[in-house]
């Protein structure tokens, strides 16, 4: 395949929801740090744990979709 201008869109794209997945995930273990800090355990709660687990799931699948279009070109 060649990186046809659809190919490049759907990567750049793919990039800008990583980055945005990759920032809230950071965002969530600084919060996590945090209460680390104070609390000394029990960090996150359920709904930031469930996020957290979304987040690395989307990550994953950008990831993958990513590595799919770069295998695929010529």
């Amino acid at each position: 395949m060649k990186a046809t201008a659809e190919v490049i869109q759907e990567f750049h794209e793919l990039h800008e929801k990583y980055i945005k997945a990759n920032e809230r995930m950071l965002m969530l273990q600084e919060k996590a740090m945090h209460g680390m800090r104070i609390i000394g355990v029990g960090c996150v709660n359920e709904e930031s744990k469930a996020e957290f687990l979304s987040l690395k799931a989307e990550i994953a699948r950008i990831l993958s979709r990513m590595k799919e279009i770069c295998d695929s070109l010529e």
